[in-house]
C-alpha cells in the first residue's frame, strides 16, 4: 500500500476529488461510471469514515473487472508501448524543429529552447522561450481554443497516442492577471499565456496512474510546451490470478488507513479504480490498485493505494528510475 501527502487550500480540496472522479465519469458517457465514486460524493463530508469508504467504494462487480484485467493480459501479453518517440530526432520531427547538438545526451538547449527525452521511462519534454513575447489578447484565446484542442490532439495521435487510449482530456486559458496596487479588482485586465491541453490515459477503459500529456500554445498554434510521459504499460508478472478482493475486504482496508489520515478531521472521500506503476526488479510494472483520496475542506490532505488482486504481490515502493 503506498501513501503520499498534499496541501490543499480552501475550495481546492473538492478540485483534487474531482481528478479522482471525473476522468472515469468522462471515459465513456453512455455507460454507467463503476469505476469511480458516485458522483454525488463529491460533496459528502464527515467525521463518520465508515460512512464515507462505504459511499465511496465504486460499485464495480469484482469478477467482471477481474475478466476484464484478464482480457487486458490476453490482448497485451507483452506489454503496451504505443509511443512513436525513442530519440530526440523523433521530437524535431514531431515538431518541425531543426535538428539540434545534443553533445552525446538525451538534451538540447538553445537559445530558443530546450527540449529532452528519456526513452526508457517515454518522458519527452520541450519548452519555448518566450520571454520578450507578447501574450494572448484574452479573447483571442477563448476564440482559438477549440481549434488548438484539435491540433493538441493531432499531436498526441502523431506520437503515437490515438483518441482510444485518451481516458480524459481537458483544454483551457492559463490567464495573467494584471492589477495595478491599491485598483479596484474590475481594473485587472487580463490576457492569456497560454491555451493548454491537459490528458490522463487509460487502457480499454481503466485509468494509468501517473501517464499524461500537457501541451501548451500560443497564438497561430506553435507549441510552446509539451510534457508528455506516456511508458509502456505492462501487468506485474507474478500476478497469474485475477479474482479480486471482496467488497468487505477492501472497505477493512480503506478504512484503516483513511482513519488513520483523517485522525478526526471532517473529510471528503473519493476512490478510482486504477493500474498504477510499482518497482520490479528496476523495472516498471503495473498493479490494479484502489486509488484512495482523504480531502479535507482546507489544510492537509493524503493518498493512498490498496491493491485489488487477492494474490500478493512482490514488488518496491517509489520512483522508478528514468533509464
Amino acid at each position: 500500500m503506498k501513501k503520499s501527502t498534499f496541501r490543499t487550500r480552501a475550495g481546492f480540496a473538492g478540485l483534487i476529488g474531482l481528478l479522482l472522479l471525473a476522468p472515469l465519469a468522462a471515459s465513456n458517457a453512455a455507460d454507467t461510471n463503476d469505476l469511480g465514486s458516485p458522483a454525488e460524493t463529491a460533496q459528502l463530508y464527515s467525521e463518520d469514515y465508515a460512512r464515507l469508504v462505504d459511499a465511496a467504494l465504486p460499485r464495480f462487480d469484482g469478477e467482471v473487472l477481474g475478466r476484464r484485467l484478464a482480457a487486458v493480459r490476453a490482448k497485451y501479453p507483452g506489454g503496451h508501448d504505443p509511443l512513436r518517440l525513442r530519440k530526440i530526432s523523433d521530437i524535431e520531427a514531431l515538431l518541425g524543429l531543426p535538428h539540434g547538438e545534443t553533445g552525446g545526451t538525451d538534451y538540447v538547449a538553445t537559445k530558443t529552447e530546450t527540449y529532452g527525452i528519456s526513452a526508457a521511462s517515454a518522458r519527452v519534454h520541450y519548452a519555448r522561450n518566450l520571454e520578450g513575447e507578447k501574450p494572448m489578447d484574452f479573447a483571442e484565446a477563448e476564440r482559438s481554443q477549440r481549434e488548438l484542442e484539435a491540433r493538441h490532439l493531432d499531436l498526441l495521435g502523431r506520437a503515437g497516442i490515438d483518441a482510444g487510449q485518451v481516458l480524459f482530456a481537458k483544454t483551457g486559458i492559463m490567464s495573467l492577471r494584471t492589477q495595478a496596487a491599491g485598483m479596484p479588482d474590475e481594473s485587472a485586465t487580463l490576457a492569456a499565456d497560454s491555451v493548454f491541453t491537459y490528458a490522463l490515459r487509460n487502457i480499454d477503459g481503466l485509468q494509468v496512474e501517473g501517464s499524461e500529456a500537457r501541451i501548451a500554445s500560443r497564438g497561430a498554434g506553435d507549441i510552446v510546451s509539451l510534457s508528455l510521459r506516456w511508458p509502456a504499460v505492462l501487468l506485474h508478472p507474478q500476478l497469474t490470478s485475477f479474482k479480486l478482493k471482496s467488497t468487505d475486504e477492501l472497505k477493512r482496508e480503506a478504512l484503516a488507513e483513511v482513519a488513520r489520515a483523517a485522525n478526526g478531521a471532517v473529510v471528503n472521500v473519493q476512490m478510482a479504480v486504477v493500474l498504477r506503476p510499482v518497482k520490479l526488479d528496476g523495472r516498471r510494472v503495473f498493479v490494479p490498485s484502489l486509488k484512495v483520496g482523504v480531502l479535507p475542506r482546507e489544510e492537509a490532505g493524503a493518498m493512498f493505494y490498496v491493491d485489488l488482486p487477492q494474490q500478493q504481490l512482490a514488488y518496491d515502493e517509489g520512483e522508478i528510475a528514468d533509464r
